[in-house]
């Protein structure tokens, strides 16, 4: 049987789904009203017989349940005589606790079953199971979901990560995009979800990841920063689903390096052609057309690319007047600030405005980021927010922070998205204390310390992967913000360039804004070359997660860059600047990569990346082509040594003498006998290998087909054996069947400010 506490929901939600179980159980259509007090009755089915009337009651704690019936609703129920009265209540009941309040409404409560407590209604929940699946947010919010969810490694294991999931469902509101989004999946395997900043992106993902984890089965397997990280964890014989939140950076498009975008094509089609892998990945309208225009690979996908869009259009008035319901009920906000938003239907407004964002709402019903506004002027702040919503960071940012916490997000905003708690330590040290020299502002031993907590919760989030505490913006806004900032902030960003302990930093600060460079690199660009001269092999700070070999991911590691992706960030710089500080760093870069080829050091797949930016560059390119020809053909034991030659090949047709192209493939030939004699029976695995021999054999025209075809081959007939995983059904949810429930929204904030008035009086 269920075990649900219904605190998660609001008492509208609790409203709607006592409703719905009375009325699954006595075969009736209950009636709602108007706003304005209730007079008892919640909701009434009147016959010839008489009336029935439902009063619903959401209360933690049993006195306070009993002092309010007793005071307030006995004299109604007495006034209004029904045929019959039923209570509907939160509250856990004893039997004892359960005859004391059917002696309060006798005889109208004709017996103690009349009388519905937390477990009768669980009880119910049983009985009429298509209720439970038409109200997500009770599964979605309950504890022992949650745990599961938490305990299987996908974000953490910390308690911040689990209140943060919590608060998070417990106001989430469904909206036509989820739909689109499961049936995208359920068709494609992936799915795009793509919007404008704030517009739930994220949460929508996150709600799907849960159902999956949850109800599905699928272990989820969250992507941070690249797809390299889950190499280890990926199996094409588990259910898995991928998650990569905000999948091509920021504005900077930062995520796309190393072939990163043809990576994600290969994965997407591998995905594809696996009943047991889902994909999900976020990112932002404006950006994914920029990649669009950028990168071949999206402009002409090998695979056809299915977004959802999550539009404002999605949010119509009933499911932004539940969000901001939601917000308002389960906020900490005093009851003068709720007021101010619910008295003489001014939350309408709110509704109405053409900038509403569920972001700017979250933001506006925080107390302690509103604490400063006197509730007389609330509700005209509020509506100021959502004109302008930058204007939400930089009050807090620019007033309430401190020096300490200023400079961690402004180091923060130098790094990658997710960054170990020990890296931000050191970035922070660095910047602060230059900034102390430079400025000359007191600090103490324990600014840090201070400044991470005022932080955290608010401008970022703390977590832990496996052992590792990890830190991260509390959401893409702040990012974007900071981003804004520095923009118009030449010197902290010259200060952060000065100061940087990463090499990672050096090129977060390049990218700049929206594909403009901050003008604090632009203004003094010898400064930034010689920052990345002297900090070439200044440490990494990216990381990637790390699997135990059962696909549970168990911490981070540094995802450390070699000399070649770092050289060829050197020469986009070159390239960009043209200036004698620039080609003297490529000069000495150059000759240092010729050692490391000699030297046989070279990392082949970061090389074949950078040869075609080194071609024709400068004097050495010919001497450092050959060389590299000669590493890359020199030697080849691993599939990887085939697969960097085939790039090779792609990338400089001609450049490999024939003789010597014609013994790379037959030794090719060689390798793909003995790669493909395996003994697997899972048709996924089986495919991934064909796939991928067949991939480097049309890049080094080879016809391979004589394994590839019997690996294809067994693994269709492996899977005609026996069904196939069914495909989740997801029609009895009824998540979008909220039509009825909405029709009147001024019900249900008339409600809530009846609420607010009954504990005042």
């Amino acid at each position: 049987m269920p075990n649900y506490d219904f605190q998660s929901l609001s008492s509208y939600d609790f409203e709607l789904l006592a409703r719905d179980l009375i009325q699954a159980e006595l075969g009736v259509r209950l009636e709602s009203f108007a706003p304005g007090p209730d007079g008892g009755v919640d909701f009434r089915f009147r016959d010839k017989k008489g009336d029935i009337v439902v009063q619903c009651k959401h209360y933690k704690d049993y006195d306070t349940l009993y002092r309010t019936l007793k005071r307030d609703e006995v004299p109604k129920v007495h006034r209004l005589k029904p045929t019959r009265y039923i209570l509907a209540l939160s509250t856990p009941l004893t039997r004892h606790r359960k005859d004391a309040i059917l002696k309060l409404f006798t005889p109208y409560c004709a017996a103690a079953g009349d009388i519905f407590g937390r477990e009768d209604l669980n009880n119910l929940l049983t009985r009429h199971n298509s209720v439970e699946q038409d109200h997500v947010k009770l599964w979605l919010t309950s504890e022992a979901m949650l745990r599961r969810f938490l305990d299987r490694g996908i974000w953490g294991d910390s308690e911040l990560t689990l209140q943060r999931i919590r608060e998070q469902t417990r106001r989430y509101v469904p909206n036509p995009s989820l739909s689109r989004a499961q049936q995208i999946l359920n068709k494609h395997h992936y799915c795009i979800i793509v919007g404008i900043p704030g517009i739930g992106k994220t949460t929508l993902a996150e709600i799907l990841l849960i159902d999956y984890a949850d109800r599905q089965g699928f272990q989820a397997i969250r992507i941070a920063n690249d797809l390299s990280e889950i190499k280890e964890v990926k199996d094409p014989r588990r259910r898995q689903i991928f998650y990569y939140d905000d999948f091509l950076g920021t504005a900077k498009l930062d995520k796309l390096e190393k072939n990163e975008d043809k990576r994600l094509m290969e994965f997407l089609q591998q995905v594809a052609a696996n009943n047991k892998w889902r994909f999900l990945l976020t990112t932002r309208e404006y950006i994914l057309n920029t990649a669009r225009i950028r990168y071949e690979s999206l402009a002409q996908p090998a695979v056809e690319l299915k977004p959802c869009i999550v539009d404002l259009a999605d949010y119509t008035r009933p499911i932004r007047a539940r969000i901001l319901y939601n917000h308002i009920f389960f906020s900490d906000l005093p009851d003068a600030y709720k007021r101010a938003l619910l008295e003489g239907r001014r939350y309408s407004t709110l509704l109405a405005h053409s900038n509403y964002n569920p972001r700017i709402v979250e933001h506006m019903t925080q107390y302690r980021k509103v604490s400063h506004i006197d509730p007389a002027k609330y509700f005209d702040e509020f509506l100021r927010s959502l004109a302008n919503p930058a204007r939400i960071w930089d009050h807090a940012f620019r007033n309430d922070l401190s020096e300490a916490a200023q400079h961690i997000l402004l180091a923060l905003a130098s790094v990658p998205n997710t960054l170990l708690l020990s890296d931000l330590r050191v970035a922070f040290d660095s910047f602060y204390q230059h900034r102390r020299k430079k400025i000359g502002f007191a600090t103490s031993s324990r600014d840090y310390e201070h400044a991470l907590k005022e932080l955290d919760g608010n401008f970022v989030k703390t977590n832990l992967v496996g052992e590792d505490p990890v830190i991260e913006f509390h959401n893409p806004s702040i990012n974007d913000y900071l981003d804004s900032y520095l923009a118009e902030s030449p010197h902290d960003v010259a200060d952060l360039v000065q100061s940087a302990a990463f090499f990672e930093q050096l090129k977060q600060l390049w990218g700049g804004l929206r594909e403009t460079r901050f003008s604090g690199v632009e203004k003094d660009s010898d400064r930034f070359v010689e920052a990345l001269s002297t900090k070439f092999l200044a440490p990494s700070c990216g990381v990637y997660r790390l699997g135990d070999g059962s696909g549970r991911i168990i911490g981070v590691r540094h995802r450390n860059l070699s000399f070649e992706e770092r050289m060829l960030f050197a020469v986009e710089v070159e390239d960009c600047l043209a200036t004698p500080a620039a080609q003297a760093l490529m000069s000495r870069l150059v000759t240092t990569l010729s050692e490391r080829i000699e030297a046989g050091k070279a990392q082949k797949e970061g090389l074949v990346d950078l040869l075609p930016a080194l071609d024709r560059r400068t004097k050495a390119s010919k001497s450092v082509f050959t060389a590299a020809k000669q590493f890359l053909t020199r030697r080849l034991d691993e599939f990887e040594d085939f697969s960097n030659v085939a790039r090779f090949v792609e990338k400089f047709p001609g450049a490999i003498e024939s003789d010597e192209l014609d013994r790379i493939r037959q030794e090719f030939r060689h390798f793909s006998k003995s790669y493909t004699d395996v003994s697997e029976r899972d048709p996924n695995l089986l495919r991934g290998i064909a796939e991928e021999i067949t991939t480097v054999g049309k890049q080094l025209e080879v016809d391979v087909s004589e394994w590839a075809d019997p690996l294809f081959q067994e693994a269709d007939e492996i899977e005609s054996e026996g069904p196939s995983d069914p495909e989740p059904d997801d029609s009895d949810r009824g998540w979008l069947d909220d039509s009825k429930a909405l029709r009147d929204v001024d019900l249900m904030f008339g409600g809530l400010l009846r609420e607010i008035n009954e504990r005042a009086s």
